[in-house]
């Protein structure tokens, strides 16, 4: 399919509605769009499941290898069809299912993680048993929980020769191959409940659990990058060979607002990478037999915060030393006397922006007083940032963690994420999520910090 939006000088307007020109991104776009339009014959199969109707666009390929991608629901439709185009001209049949959308369930991170495996599994069968191919899942976000789930699942079965589809097949060699290759995922969000803030995150389970071969594909300017090493250790726990590559300068590889050059050259890249994943899948072996889950211990976290929150984290702010949009430098390494809200966020981040207009007005009603907000963007351009100021009103210096690293010195898993330091330089509230920030309540609450003798 051709993208409507590649055409010579065409603008895409973000959700804050800046106006941001890629000239030469977008002809890399039309261009990989019409070499799709040559090459892709994609189909619509009806698979039933456990009584359950799925629709799965299929890409077919004449190999004996085949893709199949559980999506999140919030892709754009365009990039995963030259994307699994891609794949299927390079020799491997790739299928797409959308998990939520066939079985009518809210399309929340939430539903990801209380979702158990059984209709993953049974794609993976049926992936199978319809194609007679080899099977490599591939996932990303919060749909690799319930993936992973789906996967040992489908061990299970294998193990105790439940389902008569999984059959062990003899390879050309003639030694014993199990038709699964193994997991690719992609940024994969493997918490099971968002933390307080400043405190670790709490991994699903099934993350140290797994133990078939895994790729792992990171986008460098994802929220999730820092974590990245933690995944990594939960996986291997389980005894999973894992195998990663980080993308610099990618947000979402399957997300609209990201035009940025890095990600639309990685778009025509992805397949030849998805190929060689796959052939690393297939020459590392994958059990059948399962590792324990362990159970899962009660942690503060869950929803997002509506208000200020004590702080149950490491009460110690780390110091900051990092660039303005305008290119000065800035060192806090004091933060008392007087209380501080350091503020994470991100332009592409909607509940970010939303509350931008209520830190300007809670900036100008603390004039005078022994008060400074210290805001952060997260792993983003200066330019972009710029251009970003341009269309919305922000009254506050923003100083910029390129790399994200100080974010995740600070602990930060998600955005926006605020820290409130008193008066005696000790964090003291914390926000995960964005809200009003000159409510009466909020306010007073940072105003009874400034009186407290105390400090």
């Amino acid at each position: 399919m051709i993208y409507l939006l590649c055409l010579n000088d065409i603008c895409e307007r973000n959700k804050a509605g800046l106006l941001m020109k890629h000239r030469f991104s977008m002809c890399l776009l039309l261009l990989l769009s019409l070499v799709t339009l040559t090459i892709d014959a994609k189909e619509v199969l009806s698979i039933e499941i456990l009584g359950e109707e799925f629709s799965v666009d299929r890409h077919p390929a004449s190999g004996n290898q085949l893709i199949l991608f559980i999506s999140t629901g919030y892709e754009m439709p365009e990039r995963i069809n030259s994307i699994a185009a891609g794949v299927a001209a390079l020799g491997i049949e790739f299928w797409h299912v959308d998990l939520l959308e066939n079985l009518f369930l809210p399309k929340a991170a939430s539903t990801f993680r209380n979702m158990d495996g059984r209709y993953v599994a049974g794609l993976i069968t049926q992936a199978h048993a319809l194609s007679g191919k080899q099977v490599t899942v591939m996932t990303r976000a919060y749909a690799s929980i319930p993936t992973l789930r789906g996967i040992r699942k489908w061990q299970q079965q294998q193990a105790a020769g439940q389902n008569k589809l999984s059959q062990i097949q003899t390879n050309s060699g003639g030694s014993a191959s199990i038709y699964l290759n193994g997991v690719i995922l992609l940024s994969p969000e493997l918490f099971i409940k968002i933390p307080e803030l400043g405190l670790e995150p709490l991994f699903a389970p099934v993350a140290s659990a797994t133990n078939i071969p895994v790729v792992l594909f990171q986008s460098g300017s994802r929220g999730n990058r820092w974590q990245l090493h933690k995944v990594i250790d939960k996986l291997q726990q389980g005894g999973a060979q894992v195998y990663s590559k980080l993308f610099p300068g990618v947000t979402g590889i399957f997300y609209a607002g990201d035009t940025a050059a890095e990600t639309i050259n990685l778009l025509t890249k992805l397949p030849d990478e998805i190929i060689r994943a796959n052939q690393l899948l297939v020459n590392t072996h994958t059990p059948i037999e399962v590792q324990p889950v362990e159970a899962i211990s009660s942690a503060p976290g869950g929803n997002l915060d509506t208000s200020l929150r004590p702080f149950k984290g490491n009460p110690v702010p780390s110091p900051l030393s990092l660039f303005t949009v305008q290119g000065e430098k800035v060192n806090h390494t004091d933060y008392t006397g007087k209380v501080t809200l350091v503020n994470f966020w991100a332009s592409w981040c909607g509940p970010c922006v939303e509350e931008i207009p209520s830190l300007n007005r809670l900036l100008e009603k603390m004039k005078g007083k022994p008060f400074e907000l210290i805001s952060i963007d997260y792993a983003e351009q200066r330019d972009n940032i710029r251009e970003f100021m341009k269309a919305v009103d922000v009254d506050f210096p923003v100083l910029l963690d390129t790399d994200g690293k100080v974010s995740a010195l600070w602990n930060v898993v998600v955005f926006p994420s605020t820290f409130v330091i008193a008066p005696d330089g000790t964090i003291v509230y914390g926000v995960k999520g964005g809200i009003h920030w000159d409510t009466p309540e909020i306010m007073q609450k940072i105003t009874d910090l400034m009186d407290d003798r105390s400090y």
